[in-house]
């Protein structure tokens, strides 16, 4: 069973679908250091929602895509998990949860100047913390060799 598994991974359409997979991964960090820009950039919190809903289609379409591509893959390798798998899946959840919070507090933020203010606080620590995690998770499976 092993070793089909090593042979089929090693297979023209498996590889493919990696590189495909890792392209639209690396893509993943530029619309947070993007919103990073915008929320430490903007001067007023009209231009700063505006210009996050012109980035936040684009991280939505990358999740998306890291998911679809990322099924793709496991479902190729006949659903057999590893710790590089398991940190990717931890690590595109984390993302996605992360998306949609910032989604629901931006809708109870937007009817006061300080709760405005939380809201940016709380995305500059959250996107902060996001570009850290991408970073680790692609360093450590690029290093992982198990």
């Amino acid at each position: 069973m092993q070793d089909s598994l090593h042979t089929f991974m090693e297979s023209d359409a498996y590889m493919q679908g990696i590189f495909l997979h890792e392209i639209f991964a690396c893509l993943f960090f530029i619309p947070y250091l993007w919103y990073l820009f915008i929320l430490y950039r903007a001067k007023t919190f009209l231009e700063m929602n505006r210009k996050i809903y012109f980035v936040m289609p684009i991280t939505i379409f990358l999740l998306g895509v890291g998911i679809i591509t990322g099924g793709f893959l496991l479902a190729m390798r006949g659903f057999i998990l590893d710790i590089r798998i398991i940190v990717m899946i931890f690590a595109l959840l984390l993302f996605l949860i992360g998306e949609i919070y910032r989604m629901k507090t931006l809708k109870k933020a937007r009817t006061s100047k300080e709760g405005m203010q939380r809201y940016r606080q709380t995305c500059k620590i959250m996107y902060l913390i996001f570009v850290v995690v991408f970073v680790c998770v692609v360093g450590f499976i690029k290093a992982y060799k198990g």
